[in-house]
């Protein structure tokens, strides 16, 4: 058997999913290379500790990439600077790959200077430096407006702005404040998690109605003026704040655009069930063979003609199958089943409870989604995402 290479960039959730999952299928001789920018590992769900206090610190939350726990991977600390699909050739600032099968995974980025004046104003909720910000501002809070603000959508982790809204108001309870305290989201979309359709959209409603929170749909941040402390928006007059948490646009890595693998969705069409690049949307004619996007770079189209949500359990999923599907290529195996668009979500709502939705997100004509009420075992299950940490990364010295 011809020893192969499997290059996956980025090393994210699902990119270091996607690796110890094909690690477990593959022999030795076939090598795993997984190129990655950050010289550590964080995950973002964890950030809203952060902002609460409950997580004390970074390390908390992130390790060292250079501590990669199983071995037969290969982390290559480099910048991915270019792209060539077809010949499965990437280039890096530190040297250049060629692979046998390729794994898109570079996630979004962050690009808060979209928006005039959030740099340095808002609190970056989905920056771990950011939530830390928020927590210290906290600690000296004795009642304002606190505005969390969605300035573009799609966003990575939907729930999140919501999450964050109702473990303020917890948190504003605790300190005996509360009655000094408005909390209200602002965002661009038409109902809270839109995708999962207006039942989710309605349960996320009822739990911010029950804790006084206000909620503002169909808002487009246009700017922020710090001087006045107000947010302005493109439809609807300014508002005013004392505490700004933010949720910056996001964009795919420039590198994926010079590389013409973008659609008009902004990001990089796949197909739903492989995960194969495509050239036609409709058709589902597969682009590049061997070549697959997952995570928040790929654009997977639901029956309802809207994106899968940017979620981690979506990129997790998606990781199996991609690594599935290049060991059965390896291994001269029959192709496995694809991805079936399953996934589901754990809601925080404070209080140390949290509810858990779940459904079929490729459903006719719309996913099917339902939720459960919060409970302090859905919250002990949220908590259990850290313990990835432990499980990829090796103790440190």
């Amino acid at each position: 058997m011809t020893a192969t290479t499997t290059i996956i960039l980025g090393g994210g959730w699902g990119g270091l999913t996607a690796a110890h999952h094909l690690r477990g299928l593959v022999s030795s001789e076939h090598r795993i290379l997984v190129i990655e920018r950050s010289a550590t590992f964080s995950l973002g769900v964890s950030n809203l500790g952060l902002m609460t206090g409950e997580r004390q610190s970074v390390r908390q939350i992130s390790r060292d990439m250079a501590n990669l726990k199983r071995p037969g991977i290969e982390w290559v600390h480099a910048e991915v600077t270019g792209l060539d699909p077809e010949a499965r050739t990437v280039e890096t600032n530190v040297g250049n790959h060629i692979g046998d099968h390729l794994v898109v995974a570079l996630g979004t980025e962050l690009a808060p200077e979209a928006i005039p004046g959030f740099e340095g104003v808002a609190h970056n909720l989905y920056d771990a430096e950011g939530a830390i910000a928020i927590h210290e501002d906290l600690e000296q809070c004795d009642g304002g407006r606190i505005a969390v603000l969605v300035a573009g959508a799609p966003f990575r982790c939907p729930a999140a702005p919501y999450e964050a809204a109702m473990l303020l108001e917890a948190w504003a309870r605790e300190q005996g404040i509360r009655d000094r305290v408005d909390i209200d989201v602002y965002t661009p979309e038409g109902i809270p998690m839109a995708v999962a359709g207006p039942e989710i959209g309605a349960a996320l409603c009822a739990f911010m109605d029950d804790r006084g929170i206000g909620y503002h749909f169909n808002r487009q941040v246009a700017r922020i003026d710090a001087t006045s402390h107000m947010i302005e928006f493109e439809d609807g007059g300014p508002v005013a704040y004392d505490l700004l948490v933010g949720i910056p646009p996001h964009r795919v890595p420039k590198v994926l655009q010079e590389a013409g693998l973008i659609d008009s969705s902004g990001y990089v069409p796949v197909h739903p069930q492989t995960l194969e690049l495509l050239s036609d949307v409709d058709t589902l004619a597969v682009h590049y063979p061997g070549v697959y996007a997952i995570g928040d770079v790929a654009a997977v189209r639901l029956l309802n003609s809207m994106l899968l949500p940017k979620a981690g359990v979506f990129a997790e999923g998606e990781a199996q199958v991609v690594a599935a599907a290049i060991a059965a290529a390896i291994n001269g195996e029959p192709k496995p089943r694809g991805f079936d668009g399953h996934g589901f979500c754990y809601v925080d709502v404070g209080d140390g409870l949290a509810a858990y939705g779940t459904g079929d997100f490729y459903a006719y004509p719309g996913p099917r989604v339902t939720m459960q009420d919060p409970t302090t075992r859905g919250r002990r299950a949220k908590e259990e995402y850290e313990d990835l940490l432990d499980i990829w990364f090796s103790v440190e010295s």
